[in-house]
């Protein structure tokens, strides 16, 4: 359990803290996050309106759906490792003008334009949620560098990023993928496939039954979160920026069987897309710097390619391993 208010403080307080920040995404990958500031209100907004949305009929959200143009919006057939998950999702992002309308020419960024219910009671509640956890995400970046022992810059992502708010409802796994259930088994109806996030770190809130899990020394370990808490993982882009000091967890869901849905909220935080993805030295003078790991390549390429994967099965997924000396 990390605490937010440490991380803000400063002294031995803040030392010891940034520690165990170093030790939980070395070994875990995963963190909760206390004392965040985030009110508790807007996270029950949300759940309520993310609730509305996903009970809207189909026709309704189909009008909504997302395609190979535009990222962005309603998929109730969702890949990942090519495999479809039993869950529908809403995906929004990003907006350089939040002002202008969500399909404004100046909001149609690299990976689509937002699309969402015109109920202003489902729209602005979500909307809400994504701007609260922009600039918790890019300040627990900016602990991850220090931890890592790189100079933050958090003026960087403000400026200009291509983060998304991806909203889950899990129900009727068997119903989707017809396998007698064994949680401890790999062909269990899964909510969400194994895999690793992509970008450089994942906020997330739930509620329902816990079903997320981290993979750890060939195990799998269910995630139990405290109340008003966020988890956070660590992402491909971290990892490589670490030179692999920091991992990105492979994690998976559980799938929703019989009548209970379950929903979630994971706030991505991603690069800039022309950003540079290369091992990062360490700020240090005196300590040693390894032989970097990876090759440089950009957030928007390695974006590309494993959007494409999502969106319909076009092969082998791209994984940071691809670009690995």
């Amino acid at each position: 359990m990390l605490d937010a208010a440490r991380l803000r403080s400063g002294g031995e307080s803040r030392a010891q803290e940034l520690q165990k920040l170093r030790q939980a995404v070395q070994v875990w990958g995963f963190f909760e996050l206390r004392n965040h500031s985030i009110d508790v209100a807007a996270r029950h907004d949300l759940l309520t309106a993310q609730r509305a949305f996903f009970e809207l009929p189909m026709r309704d959200k189909l009008q909504l759906a997302r395609t190979s143009e535009n990222a962005r919006g309603f998929n109730a057939g969702e890949l990942t490792q090519n495999q479809v998950d039993a869950k529908e999702i809403l995906d929004l992002g990003y907006k350089p003008d939040p002002k202008a309308a969500d399909n404004a020419p100046i909001n149609r960024v690299a990976d689509g334009w937002n699309q969402l219910p015109e109920v202003s009671s489902i729209r602005e509640p979500l909307w809400r949620w994504f701007c609260v956890c922009e600039p918790l995400a890019i300040e627990i970046y900016g602990w991850l560098l220090e931890a890592m022992g790189a100079t933050p810059d958090p003026d960087a992502l403000r400026r200009q990023h291509t983060s998304f708010l991806r909203l889950n409802a899990y129900s009727d796994a068997r119903g989707r993928n017809p396998v007698k259930p064994n949680r401890q088994s790999a062909t269990a109806p899964l909510g969400i496939h194994p895999h690793t996030d992509a970008g450089l770190l994942t906020l997330l809130v739930q509620n329902g039954a816990n079903a997320l899990e981290v993979r750890r020394q060939n195990r799998w370990h269910l995630i139990e979160p405290t109340d008003n808490t966020f988890i956070v993982n660590t992402g491909d882009m971290l990892q490589v920026l670490s030179n692999d000091q920091f991992i990105a967890p492979q994690h998976r869901v559980l799938g929703t069987v019989g009548t209970e849905t379950r929903f979630s909220a994971a706030y991505f935080l991603n690069p800039p897309v022309d950003q540079l993805i290369k091992p990062l030295a360490p700020e240090d003078k005196n300590a040693s710097a390894e032989d970097p790991r990876y090759r440089a390549f950009t957030w928007g390429d390695f974006r590309g390619q494993r959007a494409a994967g999502d969106y319909e099965d076009l092969g082998e997924e791209v994984q940071i391993s691809h670009y690995r000396i």
